[in-house]
């Protein structure tokens, strides 16, 4: 078969598998027509190249997509439902597309606030009569975001997202406690299409902590979409942590708006994934609003991430801060695209953006693409960029002081992501810093062995 035929043979059976799924849906009318529109763009979109400035670092030509199926488990009425653990507001948790539980606080409950699975709220006379006025701020939130879809992997998400939660805070609800978004893949020649949409009205503030991780083996395609809405004078502060397994795929785009004097904080710590795709675009549309963008990556052996955040100042007065670190080792190559875009009425824009990253070995490689695209005078805009090694003068004092070497890198390398890390929550932040230690422990353990053979 030619490489034409084959092109044509996956482009037949990908958008047949969504026709296929989007027919089987039972869903609100608004919800279908939605899946139709994106099915069509993703039928006449090709597969992003690297003839694309923000693929060209990142190839998917390699991959046929008609080898991985794409099913849904319908939800048969409510979630089941778990505690909420302690020092949390809520936590949900999903199996391979299906939600095995879901849980929040009587409080909150009580104070008008939503949140659920995606497919219990978008079934179609299966909804809680509560769920109905979040229809149209889910809806609204979706058709922006696909507004400013600008390749296939988002209308594959749209047309075919099989499960997801839905946040929805009312005006002037606090919630101080953390609430948990939890995902879980297994499975071998899968793909898991999740949408997650967060809504917070005026004055409304909310935690939420998502981890996405999967089984040791299986070749999973993860294509995520998450869509955030931070409204006047309100605060959300958002963590992600993905850690699928070295044979998984991860998509993952991502898009916030923040009204008046509003603040998005976003951390995304990225572990998994033989390629991760990630990027967040963050829209400051109202006078004062405020965003931080924080990245964690560590990519080893022979991964390839590639991670973008675009922030688009489009009101004055505004602020917004973007720093992502990463570490590289083995064959890893890790790829940071950075945009500062400010429009015209922008003025006293205040943004800055930067990257550092540490090469821990020869053969790792990582690119830094900070860029600035101003339409005004009257601001304040700038970026940095910096990537080298670790410090042998550090290395060799902690050496001297009878430090291991796996050790005294383990300790460099902690404190120059610590700055990141100290901002998750607790119950996280160990998580993380385990992480770290492993892929350092890992390097050490496979030179032992290659020292033995």
């Amino acid at each position: 078969m030619s490489t034409v035929d084959v092109e044509r043979n996956q482009e037949y059976n990908a958008t047949e598998d969504l026709d296929r799924l989007v027919g089987e849906m039972q869903e609100v009318e608004w919800a279908g027509k939605l899946r139709r529109e994106a099915l069509a763009y993703f039928s006449k979109k090709g597969w992003p190249t690297r003839e694309e400035e923000e693929w060209r670092r990142t190839d998917v030509s390699s991959y046929d997509f008609s080898d991985y199926s794409l099913t849904c488990a319908p939800e048969e009425g409510a979630p089941p439902a778990v505690e909420v653990p302690e020092e949390s507001a809520g936590v949900v948790r999903f199996e391979s597309g299906r939600c095995v539980g879901l849980g929040l606080s009587e409080e909150l409950s009580g104070r008008g606030v939503y949140f659920g699975s995606l497919q219990h709220l978008l079934g179609t006379g299966r909804s809680a009569p509560e769920a109905e006025r979040v229809h149209q701020k889910v809806e609204k939130a979706w058709r922006a975001g696909f507004a400013r879809a600008d390749n296939r992997f988002q209308a594959w998400n749209l047309a075919g997202f099989t499960h997801g939660v839905v946040l929805h805070i009312p005006s002037g609800v606090r919630i101080e406690e953390p609430i948990y978004i939890d995902f879980y893949e297994s499975g071998d020649q899968r793909v898991s299409i999740p949408r997650v949409a967060m809504i917070l009205e005026q004055g409304a503030e909310a935690t939420v902590v998502q981890a996405i991780r999967g089984a040791e083996e299986g070749e999973v395609i993860y294509n995520e979409s998450v869509d955030i809405h931070v409204g006047q004078n309100a605060h959300l502060r958002y963590l992600t942590m993905q850690n699928l397994n070295l044979d998984a795929s991860f998509f993952g785009f991502g898009s916030g708006s923040i009204a008046k004097d509003g603040s998005l904080q976003h951390y995304i710590c990225s572990f998994g994934g033989m390629l991760a795709k990630n990027r967040f675009d963050c829209t400051l549309d109202g006078e004062g609003s405020l965003v931080r963008l924080n990245g964690l990556y560590f990519p080893y052996e022979d991964q390839h991430m590639d991670l973008r955040t675009v922030q688009h100042h489009r009101a004055p007065h505004a602020e917004s801060r973007t720093y992502y670190k990463g570490a590289q080792r083995d064959e890893a190559h890790s790829v940071y695209q950075g945009l500062i875009e400010v429009a015209h009425e922008a003025v006293q824009t205040d943004a800055f953006l930067e990257n550092k990253n540490i090469i821990l070995n020869d053969g790792a490689r990582a690119d830094s693409i900070p860029t600035l695209n101003i339409e005004t005078d009257d601001v304040q805009c700038s970026h940095g960029s910096s990537t080298g090694k670790i410090d042998r003068t550090q290395l060799f004092y902690l050496k001297a002081r009878g430090y291991p070497p796996a050790e005294a890198e383990e300790m460099l390398l902690q404190g120059f992501f610590e700055d990141i890390i100290h901002h998750a929550p607790e119950r996280l932040q160990d998580e993380l810093r385990g992480l770290i230690r492993a892929r350092v422990l890992a390097a050490y353990e496979s030179d032992d062995d290659s020292e033995d053979e």
